[in-house]
């Protein structure tokens, strides 16, 4: 299987930013679960977490891109997670 396809998680809360390689292009779901969790952690009222990545993910029709959404949004969060850690 070819990975030719790359996503980016630019670089937030002091935390590095990261490349992944897909063998299809699923940047655009990679970007929308970014900004989903983006939206997410600047919400005062963000209900949960799970129950916001599930809902919007399940939308998505390809496995892929279901999965690239996932990384896009928990890439998100573990940045936060880790610039309150530190």
């Amino acid at each position: 299987m070819s990975k030719g396809i790359v996503t980016y998680l630019p670089s937030h809360d002091g935390q590095p930013g990261t490349e992944i390689a897909w063998a299809a292009d699923c940047r655009e779901a990679f970007n929308r679960g970014v900004k989903l969790a983006q939206s997410w952690l600047d919400s005062a009222f963000g209900g949960w977490l799970w129950a916001v990545m599930i809902a919007e993910r399940d939308l998505l029709p390809r496995a892929i891109d279901r999965r690239a959404f996932e990384v896009g949004f928990l890439g998100r969060v573990q940045q936060r997670l880790l610039a309150l850690s530190q």
